[in-house]
């Protein structure tokens, strides 16, 4: 009986990732469009909203995980490294510090409302760039446990701003929200399972996997 079941669970994936293989993209929106190499993209470092007034838009999650300051740093090289990686010739600046106003609540007024567009506008016309690259954390969960087994899976949710600095306003922006589940949960994460070879990920890694994922729809990958 055990044998049979496993036969039909790697019949399923086999069908499963055949299909994904096959898959073409159903609207012309889902063809990665490159971003052009000629504008100069000015890096922030990632940061994280906890407040709504913090936000650029859309809203905090509930019961919110927060990131610890050291993870933060991480994800800033791993971003780093990914945009380089592809030496296409774009003129990429990298901040290495926060801006102020994210430091200061007299930056904003109390507010259930997304406020922080128009200081990062601000600070997009200071860098001299074309646009800036904002990318922040909205909710973050790590792997409790090793890759064969865990207690809490990991969970991340990022977003990415580019923002034009001519205009102060939002040129493009993506979204990555995955909460690492096994096999047995859901079927249609075969490719996932396969890719990371059966294991429970980290958070770092699983954010790495949504910077990627990012960065294509952006045309900056």
């Amino acid at each position: 009986m055990l044998r049979l079941r496993v036969i039909a669970l790697l019949t399923i994936v086999c069908l499963a990732l055949c299909l994904g293989c096959q898959r073409q993209p159903k609207t012309t929106a889902e063809v990665p469009r490159v971003f052009s190499p000629r504008y100069s993209i000015a890096v922030m470092p990632f940061s994280q909203p906890t407040e709504s007034c913090d936000l650029i838009m859309g809203q905090l999650p509930e019961n919110q995980g927060c990131i610890p300051a050291e993870q933060l740093m991480l994800l800033d090289s791993d971003l780093r490294t990914l945009l380089l990686s592809k030496k296409n010739g774009r003129d990429f600046s990298f901040e290495t510090a926060l801006p102020a106003f994210l430091a200061t609540s007299t930056s904003f007024h109390t507010s259930a409302q997304p406020q922080a567009l128009p200081h990062w506008a601000k600070l997009a016309r200071k860098t001299g760039k074309d646009f800036i690259l904002v990318p922040q954390v909205l909710d973050w969960r790590d792997r409790e446990g090793s890759k064969a087994g865990v207690t809490s899976a990991a969970g991340v949710k990022l977003e990415f701003f580019l923002i034009r600095t001519e205009t102060g306003t939002v040129s493009k922006h993506a979204i990555f929200e995955e909460n690492q589940v096994g096999l047995t949960t859901n079927l249609l994460t075969v490719g996932d399972f396969v890719k990371r070879k059966g294991a429970w990920i980290s958070g770092r890694e699983l954010a790495t996997e949504g910077m990627q994922r990012m960065l294509g729809e952006m045309g900056l990958y």
